[in-house]
């Protein structure tokens, strides 16, 4: 009888080793930091394209460049370099 417990035992041991906790933890971890990303970079690229509006609808036409909307917001902390921006259109892309 005793041997069969054992065995049941360290057969449930072998299967419940499929995977391990931790490395699932650290997998779900990623993917949240991941989702948690694209969440951020969609919130600065609408945040953006608000930015471009507003400098149209105060000057009739839309900026240069993302550097002179970054100088008319007051050198707001954003990184032009992220983005695609086409002037004539005002339309704005991410790179990443």
């Amino acid at each position: 009888m005793k041997g069969i417990l054992f065995a049941c035992l360290l057969a449930s041991l072998f299967v419940g080793c499929e995977s391990n906790p931790v490395e699932k933890a650290g997998e779900e971890l990623l993917i949240s930091y991941d989702r948690s990303r694209a969440a951020v970079d969609e919130a600065n690229l609408q945040a953006m394209q608000r930015c471009i509006r507003t400098y149209r609808a105060l000057n009739g036409t839309y900026p240069e460049s993302l550097e002179d909307l970054r100088e008319a917001s007051g050198g707001s902390g954003f990184d032009p370099g992220l983005y695609d921006y086409d002037p004539r259109t005002g339309h704005l892309t991410a790179r990443y």
